[in-house]
């Protein structure tokens, strides 16, 4: 596929690399951006071979949120104030729904946060399953900083649950920056790596769940996502039930006992 926006290639069997590709904007949302992974997301759902995901920047910056200078927004909306219903379906539900495309997709999304993550970048990051940065990451939910509300894709849901409801509040309200130290002592980023091993941290992630059985990882986030709002352990617990099931019949399944086994032995 090509893209303007953004790059995508595959760095070994079954890992797909999506590099956010507008260094000069610090790879910022265009409306152009937002229709290409999109676009992406939709191909890479269906390709039972690509099996992870990582996420990054290119340049100094992971994302810098939505494009405010973006030139095609404001030649197609010149409006302002914009109609609200207007702006609800060819604007904000197209930024919107990036992060549900992201949680429905089969395959774990690693973030590799290399810098700023601002705004909707930070959406970006907490819609990813796992989070890793280096020193320059930052996160700074900045909508409300310009007069938004600071409850945006998903902020409002993810980052409760990553830092606890507390924690979530200060930040959203402040929209104040949270560093990279931060970040990984509160929980919003799973680890914090040195910058030039950043890459290759996500990579050898990447290959740990690659060498998990296709249907296992797969199961695994599909319970993570619908377990999120389960209404009762028993629930939750029903849904692993039935996982664990479909699991047991596959032959990934007889060959991992099958090497277990001959390890206890040796």
């Amino acid at each position: 596929m090509e893209f303007t926006t953004i790059r995508f290639h595959e760095p070994e069997a079954g890992i797909g690399l999506i590099t956010l590709n507008r260094p000069e904007r610090l790879n910022a949302l265009s409306l152009d951006m937002v229709e290409e992974l999109h676009d992406l997301f939709r191909t890479v759902r269906e390709r039972k071979d690509l099996r992870v995901l990582i996420l990054t920047g290119e340049g100094r910056g992971f994302c810098s949120g939505a494009d405010l200078k973006d030139a095609r927004l404001r030649q197609e909306f010149p409006t302002s104030p914009p109609d609200p219903t207007v702006h609800l379906i060819a604007i904000q539900k197209k930024y919107a729904d990036l992060v549900l495309e992201m949680r429905h997709l089969p395959q774990p999304i690693i973030a590799a946060v290399n810098g700023p993550a601002a705004g909707g970048g930070m959406c970006l990051a907490l819609a990813s399953d796992v989070v890793i940065g280096s020193p320059k990451a930052a996160f700074t939910p900045s909508f409300i900083n310009i007069g938004l509300s600071g409850g945006e894709m998903g902020t409002t849901f993810f980052l409760p649950q990553k830092v606890g409801s507390g924690r979530a509040a200060e930040i959203l309200l402040t929209g104040r920056t949270v560093d990279a130290q931060e970040a990984e002592r509160i929980g919003l980023m799973n680890r914090l790596v040195e910058e030039n091993r950043l890459q290759d941290a996500a990579m050898d992630l990447a290959r740990i769940m690659l060498a998990k059985s296709p249907m296992g990882l797969r199961l695994t986030k599909e319970a993570l996502n619908l377990n999120r709002t389960a209404p009762s352990l028993d629930a939750a617990v029903e849904f692993e039930n039935r996982n664990q099931s479909l699991c047991c019949s596959t032959s990934d399944f007889f060959r991992a006992i099958d090497a277990f086994m001959k390890r206890k032995r040796e």
